[in-house]
Parts: C-alpha cells; structure tokens; sequence
C-alpha cells in the first residue's frame, strides 16, 4: 500500500495494510491480534522489543504501520522508535505509540521524539478500527483510549 492521502477513509481497504504490532502484554497482544486480523489486515507481532527493525524488514511489504508498546523488556518504545527511523526502508512507515502509562506526561514526549500518533491503552475495541483508518488517511490521532 502506498501511503498516500486517500480520498475516503470510510473506504480504504484494510486488508492491503500491511502492520506489526510490538506488544509484550499478554492481554493487549491478544486484543490488537484479534482486531487486525479481524479487519484483514496482513500483520504480525512481536513481542519483546528486540529485533523489531530485522522483523519489519523481512515482512513483505515492509508494515505500513507500526503499533509499539512504550513499555518493553529490555528496552522501550523510544529506542525501538529510534532504530525504526535509522532504516531507510522504514522512512514511509508510520509508528503509533501504545501505553497505558499517562498520556499528559507520554505524548509530549511521543511527539518531540518523532511518533506519527498515540493511542492510549487498553485499546477500544469500537473505537480502534477507526483510528486506523484516520491513521491511514494521513489524519493525525493522538488520543488517550
């Protein structure tokens, strides 16, 4: 998918997008599985943190879109977005920042270190398939749940 301002985000065609979500929360894993699966995206998870650039790499296509927990072992959100923007075949990917930690103290931070958008935890199961779409549209999301 080439990420493009599209003319109807109402209409854009999830199974198209390609996504890897890093999550290491048993319970946030299972739900962002099942919602990108049940919109038909083609995606994958990781969920340590580590070797995530190697991973989006090797996805074909590379992921559109990258859903990263802020809270990792070994590491956090901020290294992982770090590495991310390093690779140039990740340049047009967009990186959503997850967490349930404070969103007045988190996206502050998210924006000055180069996130694309913010979705607080736990994920809105009604709400989420929509802010994909916004995200994809090229609207910015930065919103506590």
């Amino acid at each position: 998918m080439v990420m493009t301002q599209l003319p109807n985000k109402d209409n854009i065609d999830l199974t198209t997008v390609s996504a890897l979500a890093v999550e290491d929360d048993a319970g946030g894993m299972a739900i962002i599985g099942v919602m990108m699966r049940y919109l038909g995206m083609h995606s994958f998870i990781n969920t340590t943190g580590e070797g995530v650039v190697e991973m989006a790499l090797a996805m074909k296509p590379v992921p559109d879109i990258i859903f990263l927990d802020l809270n990792l072992p070994h590491t956090n959100g901020y290294r992982v977005l770090q590495k991310i923007r390093a690779e140039e075949r990740l340049k047009n990917t967009l990186v959503i920042a997850m967490t349930a930690q404070d969103a007045d103290t988190e996206i502050p931070k998210c924006r000055k270190a180069g996130f694309d958008g913010f979705i607080g935890k736990p994920i809105s199961r009604s709400r989420f398939p929509r802010q994909i779409r916004r995200i994809l549209n090229g609207e910015s999301v930065w919103e506590t749940y």
